[in-house]
């Protein structure tokens, strides 16, 4: 759009694409993950196959000492001589390169083949699919799945399901970190089916069979409280700019005396899109720097076309993730509004997507966000300027009564004062 123009060129041409991080999707998002480990040998013998020279003795690599490459070379003829069976080449070098990736035990970087990379690629054309609507991430600790939020009027919400729930079992797929990906897809599939899910909450276990449907997503809502503008962003989802901005102003042409934007439970997005919407409310100044392996810094801007003039505060919780934590510390460092919460969950790392020649695409952990103050957000968060807790029964819901949402009444005394 003509208005961000100025801002849309301080990113490097190929930074829309790049930041076109999910969610847990997931950010369908988030900010996901780990594949099944192959067979060692199997590995071995695959990636002998990727890099032995046609024609020569001597076997070199950028990457594998020779040593390494020995190794390799004595598996891959222990297979040829001796394995009774045929095999496919290509399925075998798909799972030496998978194995590769989930010996990095890093659960944002993962491995898909061509067929998996292209519906991948097919989903995020258009903001519905099948599901039951929730927003999810791997959590190293209980080794499941945890529930970031739960989309309103969603199969899932119906059910009762809430933020802070952790799957550990799908149908009769238990979940791990080789699970994870697998476990995910399953969640989804046809309209009209159910999937049965196995839920841990608190010291509870629960069981849940949940029919499927097609899920549009619903990224905003709003509403006016004492004169006060309340926008909820779900998630930095597809179309979210265009959403917050259609809202954001309706509220401004009602001359409401501040904004308030909750994040809680929003588990992040899609980056470039967040920053659009700073671009609404800040005043010119930078906002985030991404780090690469080289120590090589992009630093993003906001201009000065335009900025918020009334208060404003940001609602964040413990399962406020990754584009969320940058749109609350950009909020937070700029001076020109405050955050309200408690502190946020840490995912501050960006996922890059790369193709493999026709092959399926590595999606890799490339580099890490600083805030414009220098806070690390991977595994740190953001700490609110005020923190507020809420009752630990109602720190997970995705709905609280407004008479007992301790952290709103907080932002809306902020602002009347």
């Amino acid at each position: 759009m003509e208005e961000n123009n100025n801002f849309n060129n301080e990113f490097n041409n190929d930074f829309e694409e790049k930041n076109r991080i999910d969610k847990t999707k997931v950010m369908s998002n988030a900010i996901s993950i780990a594949i099944a480990i192959v067979m060692s040998v199997v590995v071995l013998y695959a990636l002998y196959v990727v890099i032995k020279p046609n024609m020569t003795n001597t076997i070199t690599s950028n990457v594998f000492t020779q040593e390494q490459i020995d190794r390799l070379e004595e598996a891959a003829k222990i297979i040829e001589n001796d394995y009774l069976y045929d095999y496919d080449k290509d399925k075998m070098i798909d799972g030496a390169i998978e194995g590769m990736v989930n010996s990095l035990e890093n659960v944002y970087t993962y491995y898909e083949n061509e067929e998996e990379y292209q519906e991948s690629l097919n989903s995020g054309a258009d903001a519905n699919y099948v599901g039951i609507g929730v927003h999810l991430t791997f959590d190293s600790e209980t080794q499941g799945i945890k529930v970031l939020g739960v989309m309103p009027g969603s199969p899932a919400e119906e059910a009762g399901m809430k933020s802070g729930d952790i799957i550990l079992k799908v149908d009769d797929m238990y979940v791990n970190i080789d699970t994870y990906m697998d476990a995910v897809d399953a969640i989804k599939g046809e309209k009209d089916t159910t999937v049965k899910l196995s839920i841990y909450r608190g010291e509870e276990l629960l069981e849940k069979e949940i029919k499927r449907t097609e899920i549009t997503e619903n990224n905003v809502s709003t509403d006016i409280i004492d004169d006060i503008g309340y926008i909820k962003v779900f998630s930095f989802d597809i179309g979210i700019y265009d959403q917050f901005r259609a809202e954001y102003d309706k509220l401004r042409a009602q001359n409401v005396k501040g904004i308030v934007i909750d994040l809680r439970n929003n588990p992040g997005g899609y980056v470039y899109d967040t920053l659009r919407m700073l671009n609404i409310l800040l005043p010119k100044a930078e906002v985030l720097k991404l780090v690469n392996k080289a120590g090589e810094e992009d630093v993003f801007k906001t201009d000065d076309k335009e900025e918020i003039d009334i208060p404003l505060v940001v609602l964040v919780n413990q399962n406020s993730a990754s584009a969320s934590e940058i749109f609350a510390s950009a909020v937070k460092d700029s001076g020109k509004g405050i955050v309200v919460g408690t502190q946020t969950f840490g995912k501050g790392v960006v996922q890059y997507v790369r193709p493999i020649k026709g092959h399926g695409a590595i999606s890799i952990v490339s580099a890490q966000y600083f805030t414009s103050s220098g806070v690390v957000i991977q595994d740190n968060g953001i700490e609110p300027n005020i923190v507020v807790e809420l009752p630990e029964e109602l720190k997970n819901d995705s709905y609280i009564d407004r008479d007992k949402d301790l952290q709103l009444q907080e932002a809306l005394k902020y602002i009347k004062e």
